[in-house]
């Protein structure tokens, strides 16, 4: 695990775009991760941290490489697929 990106405990969910944002904080900035959760179908923040909780290592890991790779897009962000 890279030392300079930490994830913190914050997740949240905006219904209407059904995005899932977590944040990692990387060498002291904080960088938001999104999640387009329209095919998974979760209609609230109860089911989008749940399903997050489930598969957060995962997340995670998939978000660290793509930092590492320097993948964001024009907003800063950094882009995931969703997982099933």
């Amino acid at each position: 695990m890279n030392q300079a990106i930490q994830f913190i405990d914050r997740v949240e969910f905006d219904e209407q775009p059904q995005l899932l944002t977590f944040y990692a904080q990387v060498s002291g900035l904080m960088v938001e991760c999104i999640v387009n959760t329209q095919s998974l179908l979760i209609s609230d923040m109860t089911a989008a941290k749940q399903h997050f909780e489930s598969l957060r290592f995962d997340y995670e890991e998939l978000a660290e490489q793509l930092i590492e790779d320097e993948e964001y897009n024009s907003a800063g962000q950094i882009e995931i697929n969703a997982l099933t």
